[in-house]
Formats: C-alpha cells, structure tokens, sequence
C-alpha cells in the first residue's frame, strides 16, 4: 500500500462531504423556492427578482458563480441579466447561444435551451463540448455546471446557469429539483411581469379615462353589443348637444338622419364593425337640437375572449371642413384650366369637371386610378412612358412643364396641352402633385399659320430684293445710256424716268426693311452696338434733295460713345427719324437737332424739328398706326418702320413738343 492509498476512512469522510454539499445545494433550493414569492411582492423591477436568485443561490459554498441570461430574439445571443459569485470577467469572455452551430452553444446554456430540459456537466475539464468558454471557467474555479431553462406556461424567460467549486456537484438525484428551482423561478418572473402589466394597463385605462374625459374635439364614448349608449365624454356634449343623463341607455341611430335610418346605415355600420373590428364613415349627423352637421366616424368592435361585448365610437366635427372643401370645389372647377390632384406615386384623388369634359369622360372612371391609365392618356405608349417619367420628377420635388397631345374621346381630335406638374411639400416631403394643363390647340394653330405667312413674306422678300431692284437697277443703268441719244425734247421725260427709278429704289429699301422687321421680329438675336456710330451711318444715308429741303440744317449735340441692345437696323431708325423731320417741315432750311442721354439702364435718341409741329390728339395715333391704316410707304411708313424696331428692342417711341416751336421724337433703347 502506497503513502497515496486513501484509507477506509477517507473514503467515508469524502462521502459524507458530498453529502452535505448535496444537502446544502438542496437546501438552498428550497430556501430560493420559498422565498421568491416574497421577493416578487417586494421587486419594483424584474432584474430585482434574478439578482435575488443569484445571490441566495450562491451562498451556499458548493456554488461559485451563477448567472440568468435571456435570449436575444433575432440573434440567438445569450444576454446576462442578473449574476452573482465569482465572476471576475467570465460573462465578458464570449457570447453564449442558443445557436446549435454556435462554439458556446453546444454546452449546457444552449443544449438547456434546445431541449427545454436541465442539462448538466460533470466535469467541465472533460466536457469537450462545452464550447470555447471551457478555458475561462477553469481559470476561474468552475468544474461542474447545471444550466435549467426558465420556462413557465407558453413563455420563456431565459435561462439559470450555475457553476460548482469541484466535479461531480451536480448529480442525477439534483435534475429534479433543479428542474422544479427553474419552474418556480420562471413562475416568480411570470407573476412579476403579469403584476407590472396589469398595474401598466390600470394606469393606462385610468389615464385614458381622464383623456377621453377632458376631450372636447372628439365625441369618444362606448355603446353595448346592441348599439346603446353607455357612456359620454365632454366631446360628445359639445358636439352633439346631449348631457349625459339625456342620452345613455339611447341606441345609436339617435345620431343619424330620418334616410339613413330608413336605409339601416347605423346598423349596417355596427355589423361591419363587428365582423372586421373597425369601421369608418363620414356624412350628416344630427345633433340634440336638430341641426345637422358633418361628421367623421370610426367605430371599433371591443371583443372579450372572442366575444364582441361593445363599441366604441370616435366622432369628429368636420362642418368647417366640409365647407372649405366645397368652397375649394367651386373654384376647381370654376375655371377653364384642367386641374387635379395626384398621390406622388400618381394616382389620382381629384380632377376638375373642365378636365374630364376634355375627355369626355367620368369621375368614376378616372379617380383612384394612376394617370397613366385615365382616358386623356390612353393608347399611346409614347404618352405613357412621357407621363410617368414628369411623375418621377415630380415626386422628387421637381416642378415639371411640357407639351402633349391628350386623347379627347372618340370622333374628336387630339388637344395639345401645356402640361404640369407640381409636388407640394410637407417638410421635406412631397405630399401630392398638382397637375394644370391649358388647351394651347387654337395657339399652336395660330403659329402653324403665322410661320406659313412668314414663308410667304419670306418669298415676297427675296422677290424684291432679287428681282425688281435688279430690274430698277437696269432701267437706271439704260436710262443713263439713253441719256446720250436724247435731244432737249425728250430731256424732261427721261427726267421723270430717273426720278421714278430712284424713288422706287427707296421704296424697294424700304420695303426691305419692313419684310425683314415683319419676317425676322421673333427670331432675330440683338447685341452691342454704339449709339455714336449709328448716327454717323444715318447721317451719310440721308439724301437731303431727295427730301426737297436741299438746305436743311442738322446738328449734333452731346453724343456719348455707349453701347446699346439692338442690331444692323439701328442705322435705320436714325436715318427714318432724320428724313421724317426734314419731309415734315414747312420751313425753307429745316432746323434739325439730335441728341442722347443716358441714364443707369437706358439710353435715349432725340431728333428734335422746327417745323409746324404736331397736335396732342395726333401724337398717340400717329404712333399706333396699324399697316392697314397707311395710304402708301410714303406716307407715315418710316415712323411705322421706327416704331416697330424699337419695340423689338425692347424700347419706345415716343412724341414730345419741342420749344419753341416743332416735335421732338424720342427713341429709348436698353443699355448694354
């Protein structure tokens, strides 16, 4: 027998440690399991019951450390909750779970879990399933675990894991009461959290019932399961008219109008409510004095173990609303502009009557249905694919402008549109879409023949610019050789050839100009030109015996060198100016006077005259002159010709007196 041979003796006492280990833990088991009802009266908090577990659990010598996890439900993770005993970091070592996969979940936590049963280890040493935590528990003293789950009814609340000093702490004859500590622990959590709850929902009720009270914009009360009347806030007084003692015990229909009582609405409404839980409605209600106003219902079934035992009902007063949206439909639809209103996902909740007579079509057969889908849009994938395209932009919170054709209904033709859409926010929020569309038909028709009469213009002009001045060109020409042959008889007559040529080669001037003013006004691009140099190119244009006044006189005054908004036809407004002074004087020598001034953002041409000047009832109508209303190019043709110009250039013209004697005509032009 060697010096390490356990006598008789130790064997007996080692027995009997064991023993009262195992007498102990039981004892503390039963200690635990007497006291959690207690502990449940005096916790404020359902960690108070675990700390409690833990801590009378580990008193015991046998037991080193104990801890209570619950599972986190989209991880699978065991989450401490409460713990007692030696910890000294264990719970910070990993993560235990209920994983089966999980390195920690195959020991005893979450074989517990798995199974529903209690699960011990022997010997943590020997375990080699316990899992990556097997090193830390023997670093810290534990060698034998037992881990129980802490399930009571259809609940699980965690699990309870405890850890032993020694091997073997936890034996067969243990499971059952470790089984029964896990069941009666779970039952303490149990009644602690269904006490928490029921206390919460007696201080929610009590506190709604004081809210539902005080509420005077709502009419909340509660009907029995056959529709009478059992209770009645402030709301439901002010709204309806009735005081509490005048209405309970009456049934529901004492809201309603004489039609929809006749028609069953009040019952049809508590049935539907009954068979979906809720129910909501809005139309006319009927108050205790017999107005009438608008009303907005929700009645909700109250159900008890399957059982509808009652109602409750939420009315809202909408008058004022109802009455806004009506002023709102008299203006939507009290204009000729196509009007509605979209979802930003297009759908569409409104639309205005001049829109669905457009297409002829019904507001049943547009409402509630996307855009795309309504007749102004149909048969064409173009249209379509156009249309949900601005919708995206607009729910973005982009406003959206485009033209399209729109289907106006069968043997009709297609109506081009001015189309947009644009998104009303709620913060940042695009909340609807306003879609507008203007009928622009008759305009894109107008324009349609305006460029064909530009192009018929547009031929006229290159006829006279190419063909009867080429010809007058050669009758002058000719005219000068025919000089050579003709004796003092026929002088005269060649004379009055010469004057004609020339006057009609102004005229084919002129009329060149009006063309290219008439063909050219919208489409034609301004840029800088100098004011002083546009006076010099008139100047050398006028032929001063071609007015008849050979000795006219014309002077300058202050012409400052600045650039304004306009093109090559400027050098013809001063040059038309000029001659309309000269041609209009009576004088001998007509005096003639130009001047400029300038200012931030305009710049102003004078041609200032001598002559007999013009009559303030004559002024407005010389310069509103229509073509029509000019006898021939001659006469009053080139102010005709200045004042389009000008008002091209985004500028005026206008007639002033001048002094002492004469007229001053003022051109104003935009500075560049």
């Amino acid at each position: 027998m060697t010096g390490d041979a356990q006598t008789p003796a130790d064997e007996s006492s080692a027995t009997d440690r064991e023993l009262e280990e195992r007498l102990a833990i039981l004892a503390t088991f039963n200690e635990v399991i007497s006291d959690v009802s207690e502990t449940i009266v005096a916790a404020t908090e359902r960690a108070d019951v675990e700390q409690h577990v833990c801590e009378r659990l580990v008193q015991t010598e046998t037991l080193r450390f104990v801890w209570i996890g619950v599972v986190e439900e989209t991880t699978g993770e065991i989450r401490p909750t409460a713990w007692a005993g030696t910890e000294d970091g264990y719970l910070d070592e990993g993560d235990a779970s209920v994983a089966g996969p999980h390195a920690d979940g195959d020991g005893p936590i979450g074989r517990a879990l798995r199974s529903g049963t209690v699960q011990t280890t022997h010997s943590i040493a020997d375990e080699a399933d316990f899992g990556a935590l097997r090193d830390a528990a023997l670093e810290r003293g534990y060698h034998s675990a037992a881990s129980v789950p802490l399930d009571f009814g259809d609940e699980r609340y965690g699990v309870l894991t405890m850890y032993a000093g020694h091997e073997g702490a936890f034996t067969a004859e243990l499971v059952e009461p470790i089984q029964n500590l896990g069941h009666t622990v779970a039952h303490g959590i149990d009644s602690h959290v269904r006490r928490e709850r029921e206390r919460e929902l007696e201080r929610r009720e009590a506190a709604f019932s004081r809210i539902v009270d005080d509420i005077e914009e709502y009419a909340i009360f509660r009907l029995d399961a056959d529709g009478h009347v059992e209770s009645w806030n402030r709301g439901a007084e002010a709204i309806k008219g009735y005081t509490t003692g005048e209405i309970l015990g009456e049934h529901v229909r004492t809201f309603y109008t004489d039609e929809d009582r006749e028609r069953g609405l009040p019952e049809r409404l508590l049935e539907a409510a009954r068979r979906d839980g809720r129910a909501e409605d809005e139309g006319w209600r009927v108050r205790a004095d017999g107005t009438q106003f608008w009303a907005s219902v929700a009645i909700t079934a109250l159900v008890d173990d399957g059982d509808v035992v009652g109602f409750a009902k939420v009315t809202r007063d909408m008058t004022e609303r109802k009455q806004r949206e009506r002023q709102l439909d008299a203006v939507f639809n009290s204009t000729f502009q196509y009007m509605g209103l979209l979802d930003p996902d297009g759908t569409v909740l409104r639309v205005n009557d001049a829109a669905l007579e457009v297409a002829d079509a019904g507001r049943d057969a547009v409402v509630g249905r996307p855009a795309w889908e309504t007749p102004w849009w149909r048969g064409d994938d173009e249209r379509v694919s156009d249309l949900k395209a601005a919708l995206s932009r607009a729910a973005s919170g982009e406003f959206v402008q485009y033209e399209v054709e729109v289907d106006t209904g069968p043997d009709r033709p297609d109506a081009v549109i001015d189309f947009s859409l644009t998104p009303v926010f709620d913060g940042d929020d695009v909340v609807l879409l306003v879609p507008e569309g203007h009928d622009i038909t008759d305009r894109k028709e107008r324009e349609r023949q305006l460029r064909r009469e530009r192009e018929r213009l547009e031929f006229v002009n290159r006829v006279i610019r190419h063909n009867l001045l080429n010809g007058l060109n050669v009758v002058g020409a000719r005219a000068d050789i025919v000089g050579d042959f003709v004796g003092p008889d026929g002088e005269p007559h060649l004379e009055t050839v010469r004057n004609r040529v020339d006057e009609m080669t102004e005229l084919v001037g002129t009329m060149r100009t009006f063309m290219k003013v008439i063909v050219e006004r919208d489409s034609h691009e301004l840029y800088e030109r100098s004011i002083h140099e546009a006076i010099d190119a008139g100047l050398s244009a006028v032929d001063v015996d071609a007015t008849g006044a050979a000795d006219a006189n014309i002077s300058i005054g202050s012409v400052p060198r600045i650039p304004v908004l306009a093109d090559e036809l400027l050098d013809e407004v001063v040059e038309q100016l000029l001659k309309n002074a000269i041609q209009h004087n009576d004088n001998p020598t007509p005096e003639v006077h130009v001047d400029v001034a300038v200012s931030d953002e305009r710049v102003e041409l004078r041609v200032s005259d001598d002559g007999p000047g013009i009559p303030d009832e004559e002024k407005q109508s010389l310069l509103e002159q229509r073509i029509e209303d000019l006898s021939d190019p001659g006469n009053g043709f080139g102010l005709f010709l200045v004042r389009e110009i000008v008002e091209g250039y985004g500028g005026e013209l206008r007639i002033e007196d001048n002094e002492p004697t004469g007229a001053s005509f003022v051109a104003t032009f935009q500075r560049a």
